[in-house]
């Protein structure tokens, strides 16, 4: 009887050792990210009435009122917190440039911070079957892959230069929202994952039009970790 009491705990420690070594997803860690992105913001229809010869002519109007286009690079934290959820928050740094059309055309560039809090979901398990060599002698390839879905909220500080300060416009405090999609690929225990992701954002700082001005980005990030 003593030696059945010692067996029992022995095995219950052993199974659970073997599970929390499965899967790819077990083991926080810390990267670098560079992203490219371009992001626009439109005008909201509006109705411009034109006289001519006593008639009047409505046209509505729907066009784009800034652009913005620009690189980040950062690092963010991989914390896996199960199987299918990571938690991947990110501090980047980033330059853009930008070019504002609410009366005439004025062009500025910036410093962004941001701060994202995104949640990565895994959309199916690992795909481990066959192997992609990148050398001849196969001292790289790859060993796994895994797509998953990146969403969460952003948070920008985007600090502008003095001359188009200088012309009445003000540093901007953003806040967003981005969806994503991204690759998990892991080449011998090192990971690197692409991603394309839209993000929402808003601002009340230079607004358009006495409304609140709104942006829709497009960004391309690679990341190491």
């Amino acid at each position: 009887m003593a030696i059945q009491k010692y067996i029992l705990p022995l095995f219950i420690s052993s199974t659970v050792v073997g599970q929390t070594s499965d899967g790819l997803y077990q083991k926080m860690s810390f990267g670098l990210t560079h992203s490219t992105y371009t992001n626009v913001s439109f005008n909201s229809v509006s109705i411009n009435q034109k006289f001519n010869h006593d008639k009047q002519l409505a046209k509505h109007q729907t066009k784009i009122i800034e652009t913005q286009y620009g690189f980040g690079i950062g690092l963010f934290m991989w914390m896996p917190l199960n199987e299918t959820i990571v938690f991947k928050p990110k501090i980047e740094g980033g330059f853009s440039n930008a070019c504002n059309k609410q009366s005439t055309s004025v062009f500025a560039t910036s410093f962004d911070l941001s701060f994202s809090h995104g949640f990565i979901i895994a959309l199916k398990k690992p795909d481990e079957n066959g192997i992609i060599y990148m050398a001849r002698n196969m001292t790289c390839y790859l060993t796994s892959k895994q797509p998953y879905l990146l969403i969460g909220p952003k948070i920008n500080l985007k600090k502008y230069d003095k001359g188009y300060l200088q012309k009445g416009f003000e540093n901007e405090l953003i806040f967003g929202f981005l969806l994503g999609y991204g690759i998990n690929y892991i080449f011998q225990g090192k990971n690197f994952a692409p991603e394309i992701y839209y993000q929402i954002s808003t601002t009340a700082q230079n607004k358009i039009h006495d409304s609140k001005k709104v942006m829709h980005t497009v960004a391309v990030a690679i990341n190491f970790f």
